[in-house]
């Protein structure tokens, strides 16, 4: 069926969340039209500075009773460019949201899969793959769970990279430095990262050599300290080296850093859309970027600077994705209809529950995401899941 044509025109708005641990709730929207169809994404804010759902509200209540024909509607209704999202994460996570409970449901409309209706809107040819690789992020099982702080020693990170393999992962990544964060107070190698690279040293030795283990230093760096790291990391057998400074507010020491290392950079996570990625990789300034499709537009701006900037620059785009099992999904159907080289990204065992949390249930098998069948996204956040573990409400 083709994807063109169709509209969806919403009148309600609910959002949910589910608690998972310490500070950390899984939030979530659904729009619907009062007839059935519905859609949904995720606006999780851990990573922000205050709730996004009144944001999200605020937007929705201009695209009520509106006749939506493509998830840029989005921004169309309420005025907006991507200029101002690139300058206002909040407003670009409520954004992203929204225009993936438009995609969602204008998919079902065309009664396509999610994936399947990206590239039919697109005239890319072909049919999408049903399973996505992931590779295991194991740091969001490590923060502070609701008891309080949880062991992150050099042991640990280990048994829980242990963990990733046996469970059929062939990539693993951690974020070891605690302890650092710049300014320093001298120049060289900080003494706060020598307990980030004992980490590192550890999970290592369990992943490897015919494994890779990912290092994401969460911005903790400055140009000098970050130009000292890389070889240390190297040393200890990195795969890549993401974000030793923040890629959107210092560009030119993020091109520095690349112009002398030998591992690749990474990073990008909070960016918006097409534009902004491809500026990034025209400045030299990263070897892979990261859209995360809670940030950067939703699956359709994910699926474009996927198909946009791996025609250019093979092997580029690695989508992040340490959130829920909604937006882990929406990214396995963004990346699978770009066509991925590179693994998508998964917080493991942060709950031993997660898999619950969708309707159908979430199915990681052997490294890989199973996509469900259906039309959209195929599942959505179980209300009985929410009804156990979290709340609703509107706005």
């Amino acid at each position: 069926m083709p994807a063109s044509g169709e509209w969806f025109s919403p009148t309600e708005l609910t959002f949910s969340s589910i608690h998972v641990r310490a500070k950390t709730d899984w939030v979530h929207l659904s729009l619907g039209d009062g007839s059935g169809t519905s859609g949904q994404g995720e606006i999780t804010s851990t990573q922000l500075d205050r709730e996004v759902s009144p944001v999200v509200a605020r937007l929705a209540n201009r695209l009520r009773g509106q006749r939506l024909t493509d998830d840029s509607d989005v921004l169309a209704f309420n005025n907006l460019s991507p200029e101002q999202l690139e300058e206002d994460q909040n407003l670009a996570t409520a954004v992203s949201g929204l225009r993936c409970a438009v995609a969602d449901a204008l998919a079902q409309r065309a009664q396509l899969p999610l994936a399947d209706y990206l590239r039919a809107l697109h005239d890319h040819e072909g049919t999408p793959e049903r399973s996505v690789q992931l590779y295991s992020n194991i740091n969001r099982s490590m923060l502070p769970d609701d008891s309080g702080p949880v062991d992150r020693s050099p042991d640990a990170f280990a048994e829980m990279v242990q963990r990733a393999m046996e469970a059929g992962f062939t990539t693993a990544k951690c974020a070891p430095f605690d302890e650092a964060q710049a300014p320093f107070k001298s120049s060289g190698l900080p003494r706060e990262a020598e307990a980030g690279l004992e980490r590192v040293r550890a999970a290592k030795a369990v992943v490897g050599p015919d494994r890779k283990l990912l290092v994401d230093c969460h911005s903790r760096f400055d140009l000098d300290s970050a130009l000292a790291l890389e070889p240390e990391l190297r040393e200890a057998g990195a795969g890549w080296y993401e974000e030793p400074v923040n890629p959107i507010t210092h560009t030119d020491d993020l091109r520095k850093i690349r112009d002398k290392s030998e591992l690749p950079i990474a990073g990008a996570e909070h960016g918006y859309g097409v534009a902004l990625f491809t500026k990034l990789m025209e400045e030299d300034a990263l070897d892979i970027v990261m859209p995360d499709v809670k940030f950067c537009g939703g699956p359709v701006e994910a699926y474009l600077i996927g198909r946009e900037l791996e025609a250019r620059w093979e092997r580029s785009v690695s989508m992040h994705c340490p959130s829920g099992p909604l937006s882990l999904l929406a990214s396995a159907h963004a990346t699978a209809a770009f066509g991925n080289k590179i693994p998508l990204e998964h917080a493991v065992y942060e709950v031993e529950w997660r898999h619950e949390v969708m309707e159908p249930f979430e199915q990681v098998e052997n490294g890989y995401l199973l996509i469900p069948e259906g039309y959209g996204l195929g599942g959505r956040v179980d209300p009985v899941a929410i009804a156990m573990r979290g709340r609703t409400w509107t706005e």
